[in-house]
């Protein structure tokens, strides 16, 4: 249960990212703007599960 709730912040916090990386595009293009949010809202759930897991195993579940 904690592996999620680390999971659902990273997330949060990497698409808070996206959005204002693809925020600095838009003023130039609209449809690359569009592009480069959803290339990074797919890649933020990968990186933010496999950094979930790393540090839930690393910090948490070796203090118990």
């Amino acid at each position: 249960m904690l592996v999620i709730a680390i999971f659902i912040a990273f997330v949060f916090v990497g698409d808070a990212i996206s959005v204002g990386i693809a925020a600095m595009v838009e003023p130039f293009s609209q449809f690359w703007s569009l592009l480069v949010f959803l290339m990074l809202f797919v890649g933020v759930f990968a990186i933010a599960w496999k950094s979930a897991v790393y540090v839930t195993e690393r910090y948490l579940l070796r203090a118990q």
